[in-house]
């Protein structure tokens, strides 16, 4: 009678399972799950995993019914026999009819609800003594208000601890790397980032091993030179703009000459137990770092192509945070899907253009400047036209872009021509190229843009005004 009662009730369980499987088909990859099939003259049963391998399928059973404890000979056996087949013995009728009733709710897809991500990013810039003195002189002149010392912990593998720590806005620290001053004494060694579920460990590192052998020594050193990121991150409960990196450290090793001739590797530690960090914000960290020593050729009336050198004698840390919702991230991901390189109004969008006509002329005349500093400091110019002159009449346009600005002596300027469509300009916009660090020294730059439409005469000519000093065009 127990023995019946044991069989229903593990029939009862692989139907309701097996309901529940019929219920998830049609959904994605899921397939039904098999049947355990026993020879009962050797007493050894059966399965093909349908979803899952056989290994996870055997690591799931042993989590669920064998917690902390292995099978021994006399108790049976449960192996995995090529990719999907499980094999099993157990002797014990109670248990055999259990491990088959579960077998089917083991094998299945995995059924999770993604945790929200964390964005983070690193840079990293070499820069000279200058370029940290105009860093910090310009946030003496923003009387940056937010801006404190952190609470960081920084260790040279040669000379002890050094550097600053701060914390400063991230839109004001990307408009001082890439203002001119700034560029002119800097360079910008790497850029990581990395999205990392909430609560789960950063694990960062590219590094080379570097064999040195100081002179006269006899003796091989294995050093490591390259840059490894730790730490766990974590969003606040309470505030999803703030983010805490948990027991942060940060390992960055240079390779660089030593005073006795040979070479040496510099290791720059940073650690912080508690690192906080707030959506809009960066921390900075300056220490004494020598990465390499540049020659740039400068052109002048006083010095035609003399060598000009910079000892690029500091690293600049600078790390930043930012909670990204699950939900938010999978829509911009089906967003970036469709993304070309080259936009396009969707069918939605046109469905509710206007059905009064706007002359080309017109359209044309709206032109809307662009000008921002990406985090890392790199100047974006350019221009967009206005989307609310739209119509199914005149997106498909071809206009013809001139862009040209006035050189000078040691600059050829800005010399760029283009056909695109019309909604192409109204969506993705027209990028100037790089401007020179010559003309980036002038007062003003003077862009000329020229919008003709395609085999037409109707043309609009326009000059911009642009001050590389406060990045705006002026009105």
């Amino acid at each position: 009678m127990k023995n019946f009662l044991l069989v229903m009730v593990s029939s009862l369980t692989l139907w309701t399972s097996l309901l529940c499987a019929e219920d998830t088909l049609g959904k994605g990859l899921q397939r039904a799950p098999g049947k355990v099939e026993c020879n009962e003259e050797v007493k050894i049963c059966s399965y093909i995993a349908q979803n899952i391998t056989g290994r996870e399928l055997i690591a799931k059973l042993n989590a669920n019914l064998f917690p902390g404890s292995i099978l021994s000979p006399s108790e049976g056996f449960l192996n995995s026999d090529g990719l999907k087949k499980v094999n099993f013995y157990i002797n014990n009728e109670e248990l055999k009819m259990k491990l088959i009733a579960t077998i089917p709710l083991m094998d299945m897809l995995e059924d999770f609800d993604p945790s929200d991500l964390v964005l983070l990013t690193t840079d990293i810039f070499s820069l000279s003594e200058g370029g940290l003195s105009n860093i910090q002189s310009s946030l003496v002149t923003a009387n940056d208000t937010n801006s404190e010392i952190a609470d960081w912990s920084i260790t040279s593998a040669f000379g002890g601890s050094s550097g600053m720590a701060l914390k400063i806005g991230t839109n004001l620290l990307s408009s001082l790397l890439g203002s001119n001053k700034v560029k002119e004494e800097s360079s910008k060694v790497t850029t990581i980032s990395q999205l990392i579920p909430n609560q789960s460990g950063i694990n960062y590192s590219k590094t080379s091993k570097i064999y040195i052998s100081p002179p006269s020594s006899g003796v091989v050193k294995e050093e490591q030179a390259g840059l490894s990121v730790g730490g766990t991150v974590s969003v606040s409960a309470r505030d999803s703009d703030l983010v805490l990196i948990k027991d942060y450290n940060l390992t960055y090793g240079v390779v660089e000459n030593s005073t006795d001739g040979g070479e040496r590797v510099n290791i720059l530690s940073i650690t912080n137990p508690q690192l906080y960090l707030v959506k809009g914000t960066s921390s900075l960290l300056v220490s004494a770092v020598t990465t390499s020593q540049s020659k740039k050729t400068e052109y002048s009336p006083l010095s035609f192509g003399k060598k000009k050198e910079k000892l690029l004698d500091k690293i600049m840390i600078i790390t930043r945070a930012e909670s990204v919702n699950f939900k938010e991230f999978v829509s911009e991901m089906k967003k970036l899907r469709q993304l070309e390189l080259h936009q396009q109004f969707s069918k939605e969008e046109k469905a509710k253009f206007p059905i009064n006509d706007v002359p080309l002329t017109e359209v044309l005349k709206h032109i809307k400047p662009l000008s921002y500093f990406t985090t890392s400091g790199d100047r974006i110019l350019g221009f967009k036209l206005d989307s609310q002159d739209a119509r199914l009449n005149n997106i498909s346009k071809n206009i013809e872009v001139n862009v040209k600005s006035s050189g000078g002596l040691f600059s050829s300027g800005l010399k760029q021509k283009i056909i695109l469509p019309l909604e192409n300009l109204m969506l993705t916009g027209f990028k100037f190229d790089s401007l020179s660090s010559k003309d980036l020294k002038k007062a003003v730059i003077d862009i000329e843009v020229s919008l003709k439409v395609y085999s037409t005469n109707e043309t609009y000519k326009l000059t911009l005004h642009y001050n590389p000093e406060t990045n705006k065009f002026f009105e």
